[in-house]
């Protein structure tokens, strides 16, 4: 392990700790004095250089508040109260300015420019694959074109499609449990696309042969979108290796854009929740209006098409699985379900569970919340991993990790309420 330095230690003064709760209260009991005031952080501005550092916190609030501002959080340690952080160096003064302990830190792969690691699929590669597993399982795929990237529709990338492939055993006409997942909606995450393909390959090719794999088949229907943010990827793939959002400007999170209480319209919460969502500089930044994005409507869209019972939309990293609602930590009515899903899976391998604001800070706009708030279904979401380029090698131990708690899910969406 090379050697960290230090870049600072801020200290909380005591006015600022009389501010800061170390618990955070449940949502529509939150007053105006309980978040501390984002005017001592920077506005993040465009272009400014960049560095990665570790952040720790002393209570959430300071990480609720880092979040809110729009600073680039990723690779969180809920547990340890840590996570990593792309930031400027105004960014930096204004976490040290809340008293949280800053580390300068390296992030693996992320500062070479030549594309894709080896062993990872191109988009072009991915789209070959999905016609290749329609055309060798035709009674048990179908593949389809279920929107355009933003670049296509001003005329720029006119091959960039989104697709999504369905698994399932079309012979058996009866009524399915149908688990959606979609991956690829931040574009620097690698690995979510990899593990959805490695799924759906595993119920193609063990099909008749493993019994467990072909009662699933038989009995659920699995559908993938496995790379939602097409534009985005491709510009991993000529070597951007951070780019998160889409291309549209100086792009928009498309996991913030979703019509549900998009900027928390609706809610009772802090006004300076808001504040990342609105400057187009963060990496959170919401977009203009809900579900501007062709990228969000494709998504969106499936839920009309589709009686989706569950979904989870994956992404990297983190080691942590979330349940709705991710601007409360006030249970939902089905919560039981949730948790028994998470006990039954992806708990047994060590991963958080919670909603986003139990574990670590508050969101809203996002894939999972607004399956469960729009259509009903069991949406979830989660962070895989613990980089955002591991080596193939790491996938497919991931993979190995994961196969038995993939199929535990498909098996347990059969007794969840049919769609509605």
């Amino acid at each position: 392990m090379k050697k960290r330095s230090l870049i600072g230690l801020g200290l909380l003064s005591g006015l600022l700790l009389a501010s800061c709760s170390s618990t955070l209260q449940p949502l529509g009991q939150f007053n105006s004095g309980a978040p501390a005031q984002l005017g001592r952080f920077a506005a993040p501005q465009a272009n400014l250089p960049k560095q990665v550092v570790e952040i720790r916190w002393q209570n959430q609030n300071q990480i609720v508040n880092a979040a809110a501002a729009g600073i680039d959080l990723f690779g969180a340690k809920p547990k340890q109260r840590v996570a990593k952080a792309r930031v400027s160096l105004q960014e930096i003064e204004s976490l040290k300015a809340q008293g949280l302990q800053i580390l300068q830190v390296r992030e693996p792969g992320m500062d070479v420019r030549g594309g894709l690691p080896g062993g990872y699929m191109t988009y072009a590669q991915m789209v070959e694959k999905l016609k290749a597993y329609a055309a060798q399982y035709p009674n048990l795929v179908t593949i389809e074109d279920v929107g355009d990237t933003w670049l296509k529709t001003q005329g720029k990338a006119p091959q960039h499609d989104i697709w999504s492939i369905s698994v399932t055993n079309k012979q058996n006409r009866a009524p399915k449990p149908t688990l959606m997942l979609t991956a690829g909606v931040h574009s620097r995450e690698l690995a979510p696309v990899e593990i959805v393909m490695k799924l759906v390959d595993e119920l193609l090719s063990k099909y008749g042969k493993d019994p467990q794999v072909t009662q699933l088949v038989d009995t659920r229907e699995l559908l993938v979108l496995p790379m939602v943010n097409v534009d985005g990827r491709v510009s991993v793939e000529q070597g951007n290796s951070w780019q998160r959002k889409n291309l549209n400007g100086s792009g928009i999170d498309i996991n913030r854009n979703f019509d549900s209480h998009w900027n928390y319209e609706g809610l009772n919460v802090p006004s300076s929740w808001k504040y990342g969502l609105t400057n187009p500089n963060t990496e959170t930044y919401s977009g203009p209006r809900a579900a501007s994005e062709p990228e969000t409507q494709a998504v969106q869209n499936m839920y009309t098409r589709k009686k989706i019972t569950a979904s989870v939309d994956i992404h990297a990293y983190g080691e942590m699985f979330f349940w709705p609602l991710g601007y409360s930590d006030k249970p939902i009515p089905e919560v039981n379900l949730y948790k028994n899903m998470y006990n039954a899976t992806f708990s047994k391998i060590g991963y958080s569970g919670g909603t986003s604001l139990s574990l670590l800070y508050p969101t809203t706009g996002t894939t999972d919340d607004y399956g469960y708030v729009k259509h009903h279904a069991f949406s979830m979401g989660m962070e895989v991993g613990q980089s955002f380029r591991p080596s193939y090698s790491d996938v497919e131990q991931m993979w190995v990790q994961h196969r038995p708690m993939w199929l535990t899910v498909l098996d347990m969406i059969g007794n969840f309420p049919a769609a509605r």
